[in-house]
């Protein structure tokens, strides 16, 4: 048989097993589960139910001088640091010798009450939803004068080991008019439940379905019955879930790193691998999935903590908690292999190279915030509670968002799937864009990127709208 003839029924017989398996996903994909049944009024604080109160409450970030002396005194005592390894550099996690110069930055030129005046910059504030203390930022938008500018509400979520902090660069660049955009938002930005100054759970289940019910109370409660949602991490967890379980709410939902977990795009993935590029998944998108050898190792390297925080949270949040450095060190590691991929191979995981695209500060900014809290294990026990049997049986995977959506892909974020795989999740993708830059805190490393694409994607749905 003639070797092109060969190789025409090789192709043939793929074609056909490709053609069998996308007609059983389709077929599978058309059973729609049904939707979740949740407690429309459940009680997370502590004890028994008390009587409601809806009042919206003026904060301002203050840390006692105590807390800051204590913070200041446990940065000044010695360094119990074993030496790495000659030219570990990151492979075996926090080199020590780059954390003893971060810890001496944080000892002797960070200053606390100055940074503490720029996250009060925007206005803080507090509400009390289904027993728990919900804190929220608000950016406000202004129009400056402009003519024809709309004005819409936006939720925006962050994830872990971030905070509200991730948004203060991108809050400007989303509250006041862009170039090429006729919408301004007005912003909420809350904490996630147990995270920062939102109270955590006292009642075991809390996952992203309860966060995005609470989520949707407090978007309500300060009149917004519709509005935009953008996420990374758990925010595109919690957003996917409100678009999902609350799309007559959900006006346009926009991701950075998301992830459609269902049958469909799981074999894809597997066809992908053994078809030729092309066929499965594009040429342009083979470097997001393959060589699978590579990526599933580099997830594996990079999601160790995810197993720990999973299954035993309180163990890891109390040694934590216990020790500021201890603190720096698991949160900075992620800050810098999450924000490129090589950065592991780098002296000082790239942490310190002039060049990083995140301020050395404004990672403490954040990792303060979970220090002053002490909220760093009710934080990772969020994992505990959305990997729970009973979290994992809700089948919301499967369940389409139908809501307009976008994706923006940034090339070192620790996971991004081609538009045909996200497509079995969202049924109505406005936009993908895959950024030529930039990991996983997108807000934080590259905020007018992130930025300029939710505008796009606004502006054309409220275009298509009207």
């Amino acid at each position: 048989m003639p070797l092109r003839l060969m190789s025409w029924m090789k192709l043939f017989s793929a074609a056909i097993v490709i053609a069998a398996l996308l007609y059983k996903i389709r077929e599978k994909s058309m059973a729609e589960s049904p939707m979740p049944e949740l407690d429309p009024d459940p009680w997370w604080g502590p004890g028994e139910r008390e009587k409601g109160d809806d009042s919206v409450r003026n904060f301002k970030i203050a840390i006692s001088n105590q807390d800051l002396d204590d913070l200041k005194a446990r940065l000044s005592l010695p360094l119990r640091l074993t030496p790495p390894l000659e030219n570990a550099n990151f492979t075996y996690g926090m080199n020590q010798n780059t954390l003893k110069e971060i810890v001496q930055h944080w000892r002797l030129k960070y200053d606390w009450r100055k940074r503490e005046a720029l996250l009060n910059y925007y206005p803080h504030f507090m509400t009390k939803i289904e027993g728990l203390d919900i804190h929220f930022m608000r950016g406000s938008a202004q129009t400056k004068g402009a003519k024809n500018i709309k004005v819409l509400p936006l939720l925006l979520i962050h994830g872990w080991p971030g905070t509200f902090v991730e948004f203060y660069d991108i809050m400007p660049l989303l509250t006041t008019p862009q170039e090429d955009s006729n919408v301004v938002f007005e912003v909420i930005c809350p904490s996630i439940p147990g995270y920062g100054f939102s109270q955590g759970s006292a009642k075991q289940g809390l996952s992203h379905l309860e966060t995005a019910q609470i989520f949707l109370k407090l978007m309500k409660r300060l009149g917004y019955d519709q509005f935009y949602l953008q996420g990374g991490d758990w925010g595109s967890i919690i957003a996917t879930s409100m678009a999902t379980m609350y799309p007559e709410n959900i006006l346009g939902i926009h991701l950075n790193m998301f992830v459609a977990n269902s049958l469909g795009p799981n074999l894809k993935l597997i066809l992908g691998a053994i078809l030729p590029a092309g066929i499965v998944v594009s040429h342009e998108d083979q470097e997001k999935l393959y060589p699978l050898t590579e990526k599933f190792g580099m997830f594996a390297r990079e999601t160790g903590y995810l197993h720990i925080q999973a299954t035993k949270p309180d163990t890891i949040g109390a040694a934590l908690n216990q020790s500021p450095v201890s603190l720096a060190a698991y949160i900075m590691e992620k800050f810098s292999s999450w924000t490129h991929r090589d950065n592991y191979k780098e002296v000082n995981g790239g942490l310190l190279h002039k060049h990083f695209p995140i301020d050395i500060d404004k990672i403490l900014d954040n990792i303060c915030i979970y220090w002053f809290t002490g909220s760093i294990t009710t934080s990772v026990r969020y994992y505990a509670e959305n990997f729970s049997p009973k979290a994992v049986a809700n089948n919301l995977d499967s369940i389409p968002c139908r809501v307009p959506s976008a994706m923006s892909a940034f090339p070192h974020d620790l996971l991004n799937q081609p538009k045909n795989f996200i497509a079995h999740k969202f049924y109505d993708i406005v936009s993908y864009s895959d950024q030529l830059v930039g990991g996983h805190f997108a807000a934080m490393e590259r905020p007018k990127l992130l930025a300029r694409d939710f505008h796009q994607f606004v502006n054309t749905v409220e275009t298509r709208e009207n």
